[in-house]
C-alpha cells in the first residue's frame, strides 16, 4: 500500500514538472535559432561591410542549443530515436566542421559565407523533422505518465479493498486461532501431567538447574540415586550436592565461563562418563547427558543421570578377563619359543655328534645308519624352526623391509635352488609371465622369498613324476592395491574341498597316503598365510583331487626403472684431495681394515677406541670428517656425536658419518636425528665409502645402500686384497674362533648366565668382524639377535639363538672348507 502511493506521489510530482515544457521550448528554440543563422548568412553574402561578429555569435548560439540536443539528460530518450539521432549527429557534423571557419580571419569567414548557406539550406529539413519527431516523441511520454498514474490508481483502490477484505479474514481467524490456543492449553497441561509421570516413575535421575546452578527440580530417581529429597536439594548449588570435591573448582569455572561466553561446553554432546558423590559421601560412576530449555523465569540445564556401577564392574571384570587371555596368548608363545630352543639345543649337538660320528670310519651298515638319523634329525630342525617362526609371528616382532629387485631374476633364482629337489621326485618345474611382465619393483624380498619356497616346497612334496610353474601376471587392483598375482600350479595329488577350507591354519594338515609318508606339522601354509597378509597381499587355493592345485598370493608392489647401481659401482673413485679422517671404532679389525681402506687412497687416518677417545681428539684437532661407531664402550657414538656438536666452534662443524651395521631406515634416520650427517653401511664398501668421502667435499651427504644378502658376500675378496695372506690368515682365524666361541657361551643357556645386555654387546663385536668377511647371513642373524636383546624381546632372542649355531656352521664352512669343524655345543 505505502508502495503504491509512493509510486502515486512519483507520478503526480512528474505531471506537475516543467521538464516537459523545457524540452519543447529548446526543441522550437533549435529550428528558430538554426532560421536565424540562415537568415544572418543570407543578409551578409554581397554586402559591402558585412556583419561578421553577428554571424559568429548567431553560430555560437546555435552550436549551444545543438549541444544540448546531443548531450543533455533530457534528450536522452529522444537520442534513441533513430532519425531523430541522424538529424542531430549530421547538424552536429556541419557545425563541427564550420569551427575552422568560424574561428578564423574576416575575409575567409565572408569568402565561406555562400559555402555555409548552402549546407544550411540543405539541412533544413532535418532540423524541421528534429523538431517535429522531439515534439511527438515527448507528448507520446506524456501520455504514458498519464496512464501510469491512472493504473497506479486503480491498483490503489483494488488494494485497498483487498485489505478491506483481509482485515476481515483476519478477524475471523484470530477468533479461531483463540480456540485453538485454547484446545493447545488443555492438551500441553495434559501432556506436563503425562511427562511428570514419566519423570516420577523413571530409573534415570533428572535434575534441573538454572544457569547459575542452582536447582530447581529433580525426579523421585534424582532422590533415590543421591540421596536428597526435593525440599533439601531446591536452591543449592548442584556442584555442592553431587560434584565431588577435587572437580568442584573446574567446575564453577565452567559455570562462570558459561553465564559470561554463553558457552555449553557439554550441553549438547551426548552422554559423558564421570563421578558423582551422594548425600552419605559414597562415590558412584554415572552417565551424564546434559539438554539446554528455555522458560518464563529463563535458560534452565536438564541433567539426565545415570548410576552405572554395575556395568563399571562388568567392564572391569571383561578387561581382567582380556588381560589374562593376553597374557595366555604370551605365554603361550613364550611356552612355544622356550620349548623349540630347549628342543633345538640338545638337537644341534645331536646333528654336530652325528657330523663328527660321520667323518669316521664307519661301515657300511653304521653309515646307513648316521645318514638316516641325519634325515630324521633335520626334519626335526625343519619342525621347530616353522614353530620358531610362529612364536615371532604371535610376538609381533616380524616387520617388513622394502628392496629393490628384479621380480624375473628372483623367480628363475627359485626355478635354480629347488630344480634339484623337484628332480628328486621326476617333476619339472618353471616359470613364465602371463600378459606384459614387470621388471624390477620394490618389496620385500626376503619374505616373498620364503613365501614362495613354502608354496613350491609343498607343490614339490605332492608331486610324482608330474610338472610344476609359477605363473606371473599383473592385475588391476580392485577393493586392494594388490597389481600382482603369483600362481603355483602343479600336477599332483589335489585337494579336496573340505581341507581347502582349513590348509591355511596352523597344525592342519590332508589325510592323505603323501602327507604320512612325507611327514610336516602342518605349519607352512600356516606362516605362508602370516607372510602375505603381512605383505598387505591376499592368498587363496584352488583344486581337484586327483588333478593338481593352484595356489595364488596377490601382492602390492611397486613398478621402477632399473636402479643405477644394480652391480658393484666399479666407476667410483677417490676424492678430489686427500682427507684428514678420525675413525672411531673399537673392533680391532674393522679399525684396521677401515685405516686400510683410507690410506690406499691417500688420506690421513687417525683411530679411536672408545666414544670417549674419539670426543677427546675431535676437539682437539680439526678433521675433515669423522667416521663414527655407534655401539662402542665407555661412550656410544650417539653420545659422542652430542659432546662433539657442544664442542666450540670450528670443531663442531665437522662433518660425522655413522658408520654401523644398522641399516634399518629407522635406524638411519635416528642417526640424522641425532646429529650425523650422512650413513656408511657395514661392511664397508670402497666405492660407498669413496662416493660419502666426495659428498662431503660436495657437501652433499647421502644414506649409502644395505649391504648384500648371500651368505659369504664379495666383501671377503676385498679384505683379501687390502691385507696381506698372513694377516688375513690371522684375522680369519681369530673370527673362527670368536665365533666358535660365542656359539660355544650361546649354548649355555644365555638368558640366565649371560643376560640380554651381554648377548647384544656380544653379537656386536663379532657381527662387525662377521660382515667385513662377508658372512652375511651370519651376520645379519646376529644383527635380528642383537637387536631382539636391546629391545628384552626374549622369545625372539630365543628363536634367534635356535637358528645361529647351523648358520654358523655353514658360514664356518664356507669361510675356511679345510678348517676342521667346531666342537659339538653341549
Amino acid at each position: 500500500m505505502v508502495l503504491l502511493g509512493q509510486e502515486v506521489y512519483r507520478d503526480l510530482k512528474l505531471l506537475r514538472s516543467a521538464d516537459v515544457d523545457t524540452v519543447q521550448w529548446t526543441l522550437s528554440q533549435v529550428e528558430i535559432e538554426y532560421l536565424d543563422f540562415q537568415l544572418t548568412l543570407e543578409r551578409n553574402i554581397g554586402a559591402d561591410h558585412a556583419d561578421l561578429a553577428t554571424v559568429r555569435k548567431d553560430f555560437d548560439i546555435l552550436y549551444s542549443r545543438v549541444g544540448i540536443l546531443n548531450h543533455g539528460k533530457l534528450f536522452e530518450s529522444t537520442r534513441e530515436i533513430k532519425g531523430f539521432l541522424r538529424a542531430v549527429t549530421n547538424l552536429q557534423g556541419f557545425l563541427d566542421h564550420s569551427i575552422a571557419v568560424m574561428d578564423g580571419p574576416d575575409d575567409v569567414l565572408q569568402a565561406a559565407l555562400p559555402d555555409l548557406l548552402t549546407q544550411t539550406d540543405t539541412l533544413r529539413p532535418q532540423v524541421r523533422s528534429l523538431f517535429l519527431q522531439g515534439l511527438a516523441h515527448f507528448a507520446q511520454q506524456s501520455d504514458q505518465q498519464r496512464a501510469r498514474v491512472f493504473t497506479t490508481l486503480t491498483e490503489l483502490a483494488l488494494v485497498s479493498v483487498t485489505i478491506f477484505v483481509a482485515l476481515g479474514v483476519l478477524f475471523l481467524y484470530s477468533l479461531f486461532a483463540n480456540a485453538q490456543t485454547q484446545q493447545r492449553g488443555r492438551a500441553l497441561a495434559r501432556a506436563n501431567a503425562h511427562m511428570q509421570t514419566i519423570l516420577s516413575t523413571t530409573h534415570e535421575a533428572v535434575i534441573v538447574a538454572d544457569a547459575k546452578g542452582k536447582v530447581v527440580d529433580l525426579n523421585a530417581a534424582a532422590e533415590t540415586t543421591f540421596g536428597y529429597t526435593l525440599a533439601v536439594a531446591k536452591g543449592q548449588s548442584i556442584g555442592n550436592l553431587i560434584v565431588p570435591p577435587e572437580q568442584q573448582d573446574a567446575h564453577r569455572k565452567g559455570l562462570a565461563r558459561m553465564m559470561k561466553t554463553g558457552e555449553k561446553k557439554f550441553v549438547g554432546k551426548g552422554r559423558i562418563r564421570l563421578e558423582a558423590i551422594r548425600a552419605d559421601g559414597a562415590r558412584i560412576p554415572v552417565e551424564m547427558a546434559l539438554q539446554s530449555a528455555k522458560t518464563e523465569d529463563g535458560e534452565v540445564i536438564i541433567g539426565f543421570l545415570r548410576d552405572i556401577s554395575q556395568q563399571v564392574d562388568a567392564e572391569t571384570q571383561l578387561r581382567a578377563a582380556r588381560d589374562q587371555a593376553l597374557a595366555g596368548e604370551k605365554a603361550k608363545a613364550n611356552f612355544l619359543a622356550v620349548m623349540s630352543h630347549e628342543i633345538r639345543t640338545p638337537l644341534n649337538g645331536l646333528l654336530g655328534n652325528l657330523t663328527l660320528v660321520s667323518q669316521t670310519r664307519l661301515n657300511a651298515d653304521q653309515t646307513t645308519f648316521v645318514e638316516n638319523m641325519e634325515i630324521s634329525g633335520r626334519q626335526l630342525m625343519h619342525h621347530v624352526n616353522s614353530i620358531l617362526d610362529i612364536a615371532k609371528f604371535e610376538s609381533g616382532r616380524t616387520s617388513v623391509a622394502q628392496t629393490s629387485f628384479h621380480l624375473g631374476q628372483f623367480l628363475q633364482e627359485i626355478i635354480d635352488s629347488q630344480s634339484g629337489h623337484a628332480g628328486r621326485n621326476q617333476t619339472t618345474i618353471t616359470w613364465t609371465w602371463l600378459g606384459q611382465g614387470l621388471n624390477w619393483i620394490i618389496a620385500d624380498q626376503a619374505i616373498l622369498e620364503q613365501i614362495l619356497l613354502n608354496l613350491v616346497g609343498n607343490a614339490i612334496k605332492f608331486t610324482r613324476a608330474g610338472r610344476i610353474s609359477i605363473e606371473a601376471e599383473q592385475i588391476i587392483p580392485h577393493d586392494d592395491d594388490c597389481n600382482v598375482e603369483l600362481r603355483i600350479i602343479d600336477s599332483g595329488i589335489g585337494i579336496s574341498e573340505q581341507d581347502q577350507v582349513r590348509i591355511f591354519e596352523d597344525f592342519e594338515t590332508c589325510d592323505s597316503t603323501y602327507t604320512r609318508d612325507s611327514g610336516g606339522t602342518g605349519l607352512g601354509l600356516g606362516i605362508a598365510r602370516r607372510m602375505v597378509q603381512l605383505l598387505g597381499g591376499k592368498i587363496g587355493v584352488e583344486s581337484t583331487p586327483g588333478e593338481g592345485s593352484v595356489f595364488w598370493i596377490r601382492l602390492p608392489v611397486t613398478s621402477i626403472t632399473e636402479p643405477l647401481n644394480t652391480g658393484e659401482d666399479v666407476t667410483a673413485t677417490a676424492t678430489e684431495r686427500p682427507l684428514s679422517i678420525l675413525v672411531a671404532e673399537d673392533i680391532e679389525i674393522s679399525a684396521f681394515v677401515a685405516r686400510r681402506l683410507l690410506e690406499k687412497d691417500g688420506h690421513s687416518v687417525t683411530i679411536a677406541k672408545d666414544g670417549l677417545s674419539a670426543v677427546a681428539k675431535a676437539k682437539a684437532q680439526l678433521f675433515d670428517v669423522i667416521l663414527m661407531d655407534i655401539s662402542m664402550p665407555k661412550m656410544d657414538g650417539l653420545q659422542a656425536v652430542q659432546a662433539i656438536r657442544k664442542a666450540p666452534s670450528p670443531y663442531c662443524d665437522v662433518p660425522i658419518l655413522a658408520f654401523s651395521a644398522n641399516v634399518l631406515p629407522e635406524e638411519t634416520e635416528h642417526f640424522r636425528a641425532s646429529g650425523m650427517d650422512g650413513f656408511i653401511g657395514k661392511p664397508l664398501q670402497l666405492p660407498e665409502l669413496r662416493r660419502a668421502l666426495q659428498a662431503v667435499l660436495d657437501n652433499s651427504l647421502a644414506i649409502s645402500s644395505t649391504p648384500a644378502e648371500s651368505m659369504v658376500n664379495n666383501t671377503a675378496e676385498m679384505a683379501q686384497n687390502l691385507l696381506d695372506p698372513s694377516e688375513y690368515d690371522s684375522f680369519l682365524g681369530r673370527f673362527i674362533a670368536e665365533g666358535d666361541a660365542l656359539i660355544e657361551e650361546l649354548a649355555q643357556e644365555p638368558l640366565q648366565v649371560l643376560g640380554l645386555d651381554s648377548i647384544a654387546s656380544k653379537c656386536h663385536q663379532i657381527r662387525s668382524t662377521a660382515s667385513l668377511f662377508g658372512a652375511a647371513e651370519f651376520a645379519s642373524h646376529l644383527g635380528d639377535l642383537e637387536r631382539a636383546a636391546k629391545r628384552a624381546d626374549a622369545p625372539t632372542c630365543l628363536a634367534e639363538l635356535a637358528k645361529l649355531p647351523e648358520i654358523w656352521a655353514k658360514t664356518r664352512k664356507t669361510l675356511d672348507p679345510n678348517c676342521p669343524p667346531a666342537p659339538a655345543a653341549k
